[in-house]
């Protein structure tokens, strides 16, 4: 299944060296190619339990939107495996990696059409259509629209879809987080103990990337482990796909890991197998807001027993048959969770550019939905 920071910063001029201040010290490793090397602090992983700390807090999740019939078949980017982002005008980009294009949604839900064309497909003279070929995953910053193509790499889009800019050869990116000044956070796997298993790679909209935690650079070969990344213009979390460690990185003055949390959770922990069949636990998209740090997750449901080897036939029945999704609420500074939700769609992760939740429903009348809910923590009386 599958920053450069600059923000109202001056360097001073003393003699021959240059005195920078932390919010550009960053910019300036980025812009020379002196990251590089950059080692990770001295953290050893904090162990913390699952359990929930808050028996009060509640979350429920409202429904935003809708997107997809009961006859989607004009509509082939709404599946299991669609990522979805937000952009500022409220649209909904869908995109799916055997799809070459983007879905746009209006934001009531209605289909709008589509962005790009597959790259082995040719137009007529004076065609501008963007080309796409594997799309990964589409995020969204203030200014651009960034489309992550597993072979054609990073392009940036305006707010019109026009093409602004191309980095190719970025290898595999399959979470990102776009940062205040339009550079893009992303984590690649790295040899353990010395890197807690990735390096940090930060993407500036010059087509300059800045790695810390690790050397070489990464290589551009398929991934065996899978990263989420959230944040905001502070600290990036890097969440591992296949296990509940969770690593925050501080960005100022130079990114660096702060916290390692390494969490056990029961219902987690019980469907994640030693050997890689399917399905199994995952942890699919995580966000960043004012609560705390969001993390979502699938479980295999329980009525479902079935094992898929690699390289094996996925099924062909209602997802919501096969996968749980889970909703976890975690304290950024104790790792703890604070409340969780337990449901019985499939969740897909967060949209990128917003903090809606994506489930994923094949109703029995056939076709498949994705709504967009959007998470609310509240408290109730323990005499309730």
């Amino acid at each position: 299944m599958d920053h450069c920071i600059w923000r109202n910063a001056v360097p001073i001029v003393v003699g021959l060296r240059v005195a920078v201040g932390p919010l550009v010290a960053l910019g300036l490793c980025v812009a020379l190619g002196a990251c590089a090397a950059t080692t990770l602090s001295a953290q050893e992983p904090t162990p913390v339990s699952g359990e929930v700390s808050c028996a009060e807090c509640v979350i429920t999740l409202d429904t935003v939107a809708t997107l997809g019939t009961w006859d989607d078949s004009g509509i082939p980017v709404i599946t299991p495996f669609s990522r979805v982002a937000v952009d500022h005008r409220g649209r909904f980009l869908i995109t799916h990696l055997t799809y070459p294009a983007i879905s746009v949604f209006a934001p009531d839900g209605e289909f709008l059409g589509i962005v790009g064309r597959g790259a082995n497909r040719t137009g007529g003279a004076g065609d501008r259509t963007i080309e796409f070929d594997a799309i990964a995953h589409v995020n969204v910053g203030s200014r651009f629209i960034h489309v992550f193509d597993f072979r054609r790499g990073r392009m940036v889009l305006d707010q019109d879809f026009e093409l602004v800019r191309m980095d190719p050869s970025l290898g595999q990116v399959l979470s990102s987080v776009v940062l205040d000044a339009g550079s893009v956070a992303f984590a690649v796997p790295a040899a353990e103990p010395a890197t807690v298993g990735h390096r940090l790679h930060i993407l500036d909209l010059g087509g300059r990337t800045a790695h810390f935690g690790a050397d070489p650079p990464p290589d551009q070969g398929p991934q065996t482990q899978r990263f989420l990344v959230t944040g905001d213009d502070s600290s990036v979390w890097v969440v591992s796909q296949q296990a509940n460690r969770l690593v925050r990185w501080d960005l100022e003055p130079t990114p660096t890991v702060a916290r390692i949390f390494d969490r056990t959770v029961e219902p987690f922990e019980r469907h994640n197998p030693p050997t890689e069949t399917w399905p199994r636990s995952l942890n699919v998209g995580s966000m960043l807001d004012e609560n705390g740090l969001w993390i979502a997750w699938q479980t295999p449901d329980p009525e479902w027993t079935e094992r898929i080897s690699p390289g094996g036939q996925i099924p062909e029945a209602p997802w919501q048959t096969v996968l749980d999704g889970w909703l976890d609420l975690i304290d950024p500074a104790t790792g703890r969770t604070l409340a969780r939700y337990h449901g019985d769609d499939a969740l897909l992760g967060f949209a990128n550019g917003s903090r809606y939740v994506v489930s994923y429903h094949e109703p029995d009348s056939g076709g498949s939905y994705i709504h967009l809910l959007e998470p609310r923590l509240s408290r109730v009386s323990s005499g309730m």
